[in-house]
């Protein structure tokens, strides 16, 4: 039997009884024909089984009520309201067809079902209803869990469910999203204890769909219109400032001259102040550390806010946002924080590379960003919607690479499955490849892989068919692989390099970029925030000169690796350099303090001493400056000097 049609709409002649079998012999694990049921329906079982869902008792669990269900019903409450006109349109079309019209949220909770009383009721006591859970991972196969999964309209028959009390029922979904930006606002669902007209059906089940987001576009446009008409009659007094307008999603409508800069980002307006997506560094950095909840100057009813105004605060220091996304780049490599000329002209030429499918090298020092680059290649490629795969060459036994990477049939050596097992290129057929260290890859594996370069097929250890795969190869070394030391100690053959070598992106050491520093320890210290929940901490201006000054050899992964770890271990607002690690700080008071003498054989404490001193001497004794130039509080201050049994009389015999 074959899929359904990239609408989802099955053809005819759905054979029950061949689905009910297939079904039958997957739950009892059974191997079951490609054939038998269709794909999307036998992908769907494989998950359900993941899930560790029991296809025999399974019911939709219920997510509660009282107050929780009714904080969800008032959180989709627009959603209710165009539903409930779409249904009076479509009533007579769904009672002619002894339907039921179902409204789910975007997890797939029931918010509301409408039919006639005898089938509404019949669905309440299959746990069709308000409240309950029909998201594919509690409620195992069905059209409305399926479709979240598939992100498109889908149609699910009787035996095609994957729990035996959803098998009575014949369900049609579609995703209702916003017109303005695609987000999934919930799922319209048609459900009948009959047969489906699987052509008629869904097509009922997609148009109620439109008509639901066509309602609340509408609906939309017509609350921007009021907000303009708000803005307006308020403009003088946002004219003198740096504003934005925002609907209540966040989407800027209009900006005054000054706040040009800030009409890319995205803001959620709550009572609380705004709000952002975690998802979106940005955002994050311009808005909640610049601009404080009483800048936000709310329109409508403070329950049902319909937008607002957002003041930017410009005395505040703005960091700079990464020139990769001001000029164009690709959002694939927008995680690539940088804002050094070299490294956003390769990620241009990155992005070109991407549109083949040739294979790439990329060559730089351990830690410099190269998985960074192939993740970013492998998203902005035609190849995109397919697995990325990443193996560590340097981790892979001479023994067990071969197996690994071509995969091995049954029995083809001492504790192989009986099953046998894919290789890592049929695992990554349809995608990429990441072949990291690829240097360290055993000679006898190099064969192999040329191979699969030039023929496009695998033959996995202890069988002899061929297996073709579509595979993107992205390799990296930090070795110089065409090197002559390289070819005398024959550890890498020269047709495999030229072969990889057919692109090649070579990526800077940090310390050749070191005016990134800023902003990459700007990007880590608010990710740890959200990671470790802290508190925001920002570096004192000595430690990021000593930090600029460092040669970093482990490059951004040692720079991630120092912050994290000052992060957590230091208590105060403001990192120094005093929450350097010792041997870390012997250098780094060096480039604080210049004009003293420093050794390698100094104490922490004493660096301490010394860099409050120096400071103390360069500002006059002026205790607010020194502590300002120390990242710390005047009583911070007061105390290390009390602590170090410093005292002004003592300071200017020092000095």
């Amino acid at each position: 039997m074959s899929d359904f049609g990239p609408d989802g709409i099955a053809p005819d002649g759905f054979d029950r009884r061949a689905v009910e079998t297939a079904w039958a012999d997957f739950v009892a694990g059974r191997p079951v024909a490609a054939t038998a049921a269709r794909r999307l329906v036998l992908e769907s079982w494989t998950r359900c089984r993941e899930y560790g869902i029991a296809p025999a008792s399974r019911r939709a669990p219920h997510v509660g009520t009282g107050k929780p269900f009714e904080d969800l019903l008032d959180d989709n409450a627009e959603l209710l309201v165009a539903a409930n006109h779409t249904w009076d349109v479509l009533s007579e079309s769904l009672a002619a067809s002894d339907s039921v019209f179902v409204v789910a949220d975007p997890h797939g909770v029931l918010l509301d079902v409408r039919g006639n009383d005898e089938l509404v009721e019949a669905a309440e006591r299959e746990h069709v209803g308000p409240g309950y859970d029909w998201s594919e991972s509690a409620s195992g196969t069905n059209a409305i869990g399926t479709a979240l999964i598939l992100d498109k309209p889908t149609i699910v028959r009787s035996t095609e469910h994957f729990c035996v009390a959803a098998k009575i029922w014949d369900c049609a979904a579609s995703p209702v999203r916003d017109l303005s930006d695609g987000t999934l606002l919930g799922i319209l669902d048609v459900t009948s204890i009959g047969d489906l007209s699987d052509n008629h059906t869904l097509s009922l089940a997609v148009t109620a769909a439109h008509q639901i987001e066509h309602t609340l576009h509408s609906q939309e446009l017509a609350r921007s219109v009021q907000l303009l008409n708000w803005y307006r009659s308020a403009d003088a007094r946002w004219r003198k400032h740096s504003a934005l307008l925002l609907d209540r999603k966040g989407r800027v409508i209009t900006a005054t001259a000054g706040a040009h800069d800030y009409a890319s980002m995205q803001f959620t307006i709550t009572p609380n102040g705004p709000q952002v997506p975690a998802d979106n560094d940005v955002v994050i950095e311009d808005l909640v550390r610049y601009v404080p909840p009483a800048d936000v100057r709310p329109a409508g009813p403070r329950e049902r806010w319909y937008g607002g105004v957002v003041v930017i605060d410009q005395s505040r220091t703005h960091r700079p946002r990464p020139r990769a996304l001001r000029d164009g780049i690709n959002p694939a490599f927008a995680h690539i924080t940088t804002n050094n000329p070299t490294l956003i002209e390769l990620m241009r030429r990155a992005e070109r590379m991407a549109r083949a499918n040739s294979p790439i090298l990329l060559t730089g020092e351990t830690g410099s960003g190269k998985e960074l680059f192939a993740r970013a290649i492998h998203e902005s490629s035609n190849a995109a919607d397919g697995p990325f795969v990443a193996v560590n060459s340097g981790t892979l036994s001479k023994e067990l690479a071969t197996s690994e990477l071509l995969g091995y049939e049954a029995g083809a050596f001492t504790g192989a499955s009986d099953k046998g097992r894919r290789g890592k290129f049929e695992e990554a057929d349809g995608g990429t490849l990441f072949l990291d260290e690829i240097g360290e890859l055993p000679l006898d594996v190099q064969v192999h892989l040329l191979r699969v370069l030039q023929d496009n097929v695998v033959v996995r250890v202890g069988g002899n068919r061929e297996r073709q795969v579509n595979v993107r190869i992205i390799a990296a070394t930090n070795r110089n692989l065409d090197g002559e030391a390289e070819a005398e100690a024959e550890r890498f053959r020269p047709d495999l390099y030229y072969r990889l070598k057919v692109l090649n992106l070579v990526l800077p050491p940090l310390r050749k970029r070191r005016d990134d520093i800023p902003l990459l320890v700007d990007t880590f210290l608010r990710r740890l925030q959200g990671t470790y929940g802290l508190g925001n901490k920002t570096l004192s201006a000595d430690l990021l000169d000593a930090l600029g000054a460092h040669p970093w050899p482990g490059n951004v992964r040692e720079l991630h690796g120092l912050v994290e770890s000052m992060y957590i271990l230091s208590d105060r607002p403001v990192l120094t350099i005093a929450d350097l690690p010792e041997d870390f700080a012997r250098q780094a008071a060096r480039t604080a303090a210049p004009g003293r003498v420093a050794t390698q054989s100094m104490p922490l404490v004493d660096i301490e001493r010394d860099t409050i001193l120096a400071e103390l001497a360069q500002h006059g004794h002026n205790m607010s400056a020194v502590a300002r130039r120390l990242g710390i509080s005047r009583s911070t201050l007061y105390r290390k000097m009390k602590q170090f049994g410093l005292q002004r009389q003592t300071m200017a015999s020092d000095h």
